[in-house]
């Protein structure tokens, strides 16, 4: 029972700020989700980064991963998806971060607000780093055609 618990504890701590992330950079540790999802969970998922990619403040690198992972989670649990894409475009003066799925979608709510008052307060965390780092959040889901979640920071 303790070997099981001292599992746990270091699986909660190295989802808290996977030492990826610290060692090995942005890019390895978002290659790390997306092949996490596919690994464990047969969904066909890519990682796609255009531009050229450069250093941020590990604030941000660390919002860009909860970002990420938790909108695959949601894809994981929620969207009954066969095919995921993260997209990273590092542009010249912003960084776009596209997360996209052909899983069932959902109904949008007129407002995000909704979604957090009924219970589903995974997108509006994101939607708070994002507000958080300065930038926009964009959610598109309709029901039978995926969902789609772009992100712009200013760089």
């Amino acid at each position: 029972m303790v070997v099981e618990l001292s599992e746990d504890i270091r699986r909660m701590s190295r989802d808290l700020r996977p030492s990826i992330l610290d060692n090995v950079g942005l890019l390895p540790a978002l290659a790390w989700l997306v092949n996490q999802l596919e690994r464990d969970d047969g969904i066909s998922a890519t990682l796609v980064v255009n531009g050229t990619n450069r250093k941020l403040a590990p604030e941000a690198d660390i919002m860009i991963f909860r970002i990420v992972q938790e909108a695959l989670n949601n894809i994981r649990r929620h969207s009954k998806a066969t095919e995921a894409t993260v997209a990273l475009e590092f542009a010249p003066r912003t960084i776009k971060l596209t997360i996209s799925d052909n899983g069932k979608g959902f109904k949008m709510p007129e407002r995000m607000s909704t979604l957090t008052a009924e219970g589903k307060l995974g997108l509006g965390g994101m939607r708070q780093r994002v507000n958080l780092l300065g930038g926009t959040f964009d959610i598109q889901s309709k029901l039978g055609n995926g969902t789609t979640i772009v992100i712009e920071l200013k760089a």
